[in-house]
């Protein structure tokens, strides 16, 4: 299953938004990734909050990719979607799957939280029985 939609605006001066939905699975961030690469550049986004924006929705994504599919008795699917706001960008990452609470590891592992919220200026995360919602704010 993929969808992706991000049909033309009717606002000349934000782009149309973009929504990518696929298997939760290690193949899609690429997927991600690539549409949000083509997507950034519509929104005005420099370089240097491009590189931001893409680093923290891939991690994002990661998560629900490592995380959401354990112990879940369903296929698991992640959404993604980028919208311009009139400071910013406004950015989710959703699964249907199954929340785990972070752990620190001595692997250096259970950053992400940190490292989202590094790189953009909000971070919510919501976990329920249906699924995690990350919402991202980046002002530009």
């Amino acid at each position: 299953m993929t969808k992706i939609s991000g049909a033309s605006s009717t606002d000349a001066r934000q782009p149309a938004p973009m929504r990518v939905l696929l298997p939760a699975i290690p193949a899609s961030l690429a997927i991600i990734r690539a549409h949000l690469r083509r997507w950034l550049p519509t929104a005005a986004v420099n370089a240097s909050a491009a590189a931001e924006v893409l680093l923290a929705v891939g991690e994002a994504a990661s998560n629900a990719v490592e995380h959401a599919v354990r112990d879940a008795a369903h296929n698991v699917v992640v959404e993604v979607t980028a919208r311009a706001t009139d400071t910013g960008l406004a950015l989710t990452v959703k699964d249907n799957g199954r929340w785990h609470a972070p752990q620190s590891s001595p692997q250096g592992r259970g950053h992400g939280s940190r490292l989202m919220r590094a790189l953009v200026d909000t971070v919510t995360i919501t976990p329920t029985p249906q699924g995690t919602t990350v919402e991202m704010r980046k002002e530009l």
